[in-house]
């Protein structure tokens, strides 16, 4: 798909959801305290491997520590299980999670979080309100994948009926080792509306699961499986994010991504309970929310930035970008708050019935 001014179409109230483009909450100025300069040499911030390891890396992290002197180490696995075990245990050793929604959402529920500090963390704005203990960072999207060689024009699925329909579009299927994202997919194949998606009937979407498990030949247990798993001929079609396949085409790999229907979602910080470094956590959850890092991040991964600003200048960028459709109807908007109640409970579920 070629990207154009066109695409920026990004007004969806459940996304929005009490966002005002005007100034919002926790206002204090982002600046650096000599406390947490004195304080913290170092922080470990999760991350989720592959080129977004690297963006982080360019966008984030270097210029964070070239300003602060602040050290970075990522570590690409944000499994919530080894998060709540050292939350448990008092031995925390992750500054910063990098957070999908449900994951977000879940760990407040069960007390993971440091509540965020006002006075370190400015958020004016921001097109997304913040919570007291999870910081929206920016918005993604995610949907099909598939080989341009092995399967051109009209051999691939473009949306996720098609993607689950193997008679009509016959192959391997690679799917996420995380029920987010993916009980979403399944029942908007087997015809539910997204606008009418929650509360997720669970029972349906396990049923529309069952019926293409045969079909199934990897589950990805990190992101970047999902796109080698096309490109090593491991599976014809997966679930992916657009940014990923970029990458991949960037280096010679024929691949392509469909935007006829996808999941988006927000993605947010979070500092596990316990962190020995919670203050330089906070400096450098405020240094991504600047606006000159927000703005860089949308272009380098193709993603809605969490600033107006930023928007708007990815708008007027020559280099374009991609911020999703989300008034189409077709597209999903993943709810947090459900997968907050839901997670633990379904990704055990989940996690089961891929061994099964």
């Amino acid at each position: 798909m070629t990207m154009t001014k066109d695409t920026f179409r990004i007004s969806r109230r459940s996304f929005t959801t009490g966002a005002a483009v005007a100034a919002i909450g926790l206002a204090a100025p982002s600046v650096i305290t000599g406390r947490a300069r004195a304080a913290d040499k170092s922080i470990t911030v999760t991350s989720w491997g592959g080129d977004y390891h690297k963006s982080v890396e360019e966008v984030f992290a270097a210029p964070f520590t070239a300003e602060t002197g602040i050290a970075v180490q990522l570590v690409d696995n944000g499994d919530m299980a080894k998060v709540k075990a050292q939350v448990l245990s008092n031995s925390v050793t992750w500054d910063i999670i990098d957070a999908p929604a449900a994951f977000a959402t879940s760990g407040a529920k069960e007390n993971l979080w440091e509540p965020l500090d006002s006075t370190l963390v400015a958020t004016e704005g921001l097109l997304e309100k913040p919570n007291a203990l999870y910081m929206p960072l920016y918005l993604y999207s995610g949907g099909i994948l598939w080989n341009t060689e092995r399967n051109p024009d009209g051999k691939h699925p473009i949306d996720f009926a098609g993607f689950f329909d193997t008679e009509k579009f016959p192959g391997r299927r690679c799917m996420r080792s995380l029920a987010p994202e993916t009980l979403e997919a399944a029942l908007v194949a087997d015809g539910v509306q997204p606008k009418d998606l929650y509360p997720l009937d669970v029972e349906r979407a396990f049923a529309v699961l069952d019926r293409l498990k045969d079909n199934i030949s990897k589950f990805a247990a990190t992101t970047p499986e999902q796109v080698t798993s096309v490109s090593q001929n491991e599976a014809d079609f997966s679930y992916s994010y657009y940014n990923r396949v970029k990458s991949a085409q960037k280096g010679g790999t024929p691949l392509d991504f469909s935007f006829a229907q996808t999941n988006n979602s927000l993605d947010f910080l979070a500092i596990p309970k316990g962190s020995k470094n919670k203050e330089a956590a906070m400096q450098f959850i405020a240094f991504c929310l600047r606006q000159d890092r927000q703005t860089a991040w949308a272009l380098r991964g193709y993603y809605l930035p969490n600033t107006l600003k930023s928007v708007e200048e990815i708008k007027a960028s020559p280099n374009g970008g991609f911020l999703p459709d989300l008034t189409s109807g077709k597209n999903v908007v993943i709810n947090a708050e459900w997968w907050g109640d839901n997670y633990t409970t379904v990704q055990k579920r989940y996690s089961e019935w891929m061994i099964s």
